[in-house]
């Protein structure tokens, strides 16, 4: 016998569908007012304008390789590269265009395919600069420890190229160089991406709750057989208030009176108790013509009166990639 396998509530896959979509559309709307709002210039900047959340653009000239290659893997294997971080230059100009004394280094998150443009910047003198926009992030604790590595071996390839041995105090200035921070790189295309994808996630939710709403009040809608009646006990027949009733809510009686077009007429007194139970007190009909009640198919017979008046009355309702990092060394 197969298994049969249990439908999951549409309502919690709208709600988690409208989370993802609130989300991305969230990121993307700050990434479009960061990219459109005032970019802070790290080329010609004061260091100490350069913070995380800061939105930036630049023209990079000089770089000093890739310090971490981001990788894809599966099974503890290796698959693919999908980018670097490089380190660069950063407030290494004046506002003329001049070069400054002092600079400063920062890693930047790159993808794949801009790889070529910032090996050449680390590479060659004459390379073109890079134009680069997007945001400040603060390192996490792995990639500073990638960073403050790559330093270390960097001021030992300088000191053996300048023969000479570096000193406790000369790792220590070389990282105080480097800010503690990367600028992850965005574009238009970036905010595009999340809106788009955010407002069809959102856009799903919506039509999984229609639906789920629909299908509920289809099911309501036919938990009640057509042409059922039940008495409640207040002169009503399934919630709707029957003409020529009258009650006392001092005393708890009443009187109901049925009128027949034809000729007959009907005419019932009920006692009714604490205990919810009644007695007919008088009980007169025409012979001419039996009554016919219209939320009902038979009239019952007098014994059948009787007996039901012995009973006590009762009304019930029912409702039914992980990524990885690796240091990239130096040749």
């Amino acid at each position: 016998m197969a298994r049969t396998r249990k439908k999951g509530n549409p309502i919690v896959s709208a709600v988690v569908f409208g989370i993802f979509g609130i989300v991305l559309l969230f990121l993307g709307i700050r990434t479009f007012i960061g990219l459109h709002g005032k970019l802070l210039n790290v080329t010609t900047c004061d260091e100490s304008e350069v913070k995380p959340g800061v939105y930036v653009e630049g023209t990079l000239t000089y770089g000093y390789g890739a310090y971490i290659e981001k990788t894809t893997t599966y099974n503890h294997t290796v698959t693919k590269t999908d980018g670097y971080y490089y380190l660069v230059d950063i407030c290494d100009k004046n506002e003329d265009g001049s070069k400054r004394d002092t600079s400063k280094w920062i890693g930047i998150s790159i993808s794949k395919s801009d790889d070529a443009k910032f090996d050449a910047i680390s590479s060659a003198d004459d390379a073109e600069p890079i134009y680069i926009t997007g945001v400040i992030r603060k390192n996490s604790d792995k990639v500073q420890g990638f960073l403050d590595d790559y330093i270390t071996k960097y001021v030992d390839a300088y000191a053996q190229y300048y023969g000479y041995t570096p000193t406790s105090e000369d790792y220590a200035t070389a990282k105080a160089e480097a800010f503690p921070y990367y600028i992850e790189m965005v574009d238009s295309s970036d905010y595009i991406f999340k809106l788009v994808l955010g407002a069809v996630f959102l856009l799903a939710a919506v039509i999984m709750i229609l639906k789920a709403t629909r299908s509920k009040n289809t099911i309501s809608a036919s938990a009640q057989p057509a042409g059922t009646g039940y008495y409640d006990g207040t002169g009503d027949f399934n919630g709707v208030y029957t003409p020529g009733s009258t009650g006392s809510p001092n005393n708890g009686s009443y009187t109901q009176q049925y009128g027949s077009t034809d000729s007959g007429s009907y005419t019932q007194q009920y006692g009714t108790t604490n205990s919810g139970s009644y007695d007919t007190a008088e009980q007169t009909q025409a012979p001419q013509t039996s009554y016919s009640d219209p939320f009902y198919s038979q009239q019952p017979a007098a014994s059948e009166q009787d007996a039901h008046a012995s009973n006590p009355y009762t009304t019930t309702s029912s409702t039914t990639s992980s990524s990885s990092f690796s240091l990239k060394k130096d040749e």
